[in-house]
């Protein structure tokens, strides 16, 4: 049968979506497959529907990182911003199930923030305005809020954890934070002052000021400075004594270099809080 001109069209534009559709990195080996719906896909690769990318948007077909989120090298997203005191107020709002935690989270018996009668001092005094980023959360409460947005706390490249005595100039935080090993800080030279890394409290992430402090990729704000991330690199899977990474330095580092550094790492036992430790989600 002799195709039509427009039918012919079609079929050269689907066969050439179809040799398109090769993984960069294969996920759990699987293909991607448009329309199979195994989340597969990576960004930019051709889909039908959310269900086929691994990055969650399937937008005028084709996979995209979610709204909030910077793409990382055609591989996977991480979100824009430090997670704000208002998306974790939506994220309890939603009454998220303390139960549907993993063997090593379940002493966590709460997702509030840590600002009740127990919390540690400089919780009670932490910065609650909607655009500071969350703070006062422990490393079960920022994997339970990525986890419920169909995201993850950043740890090796396409999920899962990473040593936590291994190399730090690895992972999915890294990799963001100095643009695949070619940045030292961040924003290469350090502001301290505008990546708040010599201050006496957060301040807001995703307004005109944060803008100051972008980098390693276009539109990753405060990667350096303003509160340390909890990374998905523990020590055991145990419980709430295990020893989890964080990353990034705080606005109490002092001004430090190193401690600011993309590959400087600290550590706190998995359920600490603090007003210094906040976090950002990774998917893909």
């Amino acid at each position: 049968m002799r195709l039509r001109p427009a039918h012919a069209a079609a079929a050269a534009l689907a066969a050439v979506l179809a040799s398109a559709c090769t993984l960069v990195r294969p996920l759990h080996g699987l293909t991607c497959e448009p329309g199979a719906a195994n989340a597969s896909c990576l960004y930019g690769q051709p889909c039908e529907a959310d269900a086929d990318c691994a990055t969650a948007s399937c937008i005028t077909d084709v996979c995209q990182c979610p709204v909030g989120m910077v793409t990382i090298e055609s591989s996977f997203c991480v979100d824009r911003t430090e997670v704000s005191n208002a998306a974790y107020r939506a994220f309890l709002a939603a009454q998220p199930d303390v139960a549907a935690q993993e063997p090593f989270c379940l002493f966590n018996d709460s997702f509030a923030f840590d600002t009740g009668p127990g919390a540690p001092d400089v919780c009670k005094t932490r910065r609650e305005d909607d655009l500071h980023p969350a703070t006062c959360v422990d490393w079960c409460d920022a994997r339970a809020y990525c986890k419920s947005l169909g995201k993850r706390l950043c740890g090796e490249i396409h999920g899962g954890p990473l040593p936590y005595g291994g190399d730090t100039a690895q992972g999915e935080w890294f990799e963001a934070c100095s643009h695949g090993d070619t940045l030292t800080h961040s924003t290469g030279e350090l502001d301290t002052e505008h990546c708040n890394g010599d201050g006496v409290a957060t301040v807001p992430v995703g307004d005109d000021d944060s803008m100051a402090c972008e980098g390693g990729y276009f539109g990753l704000q405060h990667m350096s400075g303003n509160v340390r991330e909890w990374e998905d690199a523990c020590s055991d899977d145990t419980g709430p004594g295990d020893l989890c990474r964080t990353r990034g330095g705080a606005f109490d580092s002092g001004g430090s270099l190193d401690e600011l550094r993309c590959d400087a790492r600290d550590a706190r036992e998995r359920a600490d809080t603090d007003h210094t430790i906040g976090f950002r989600c990774c998917s893909g």
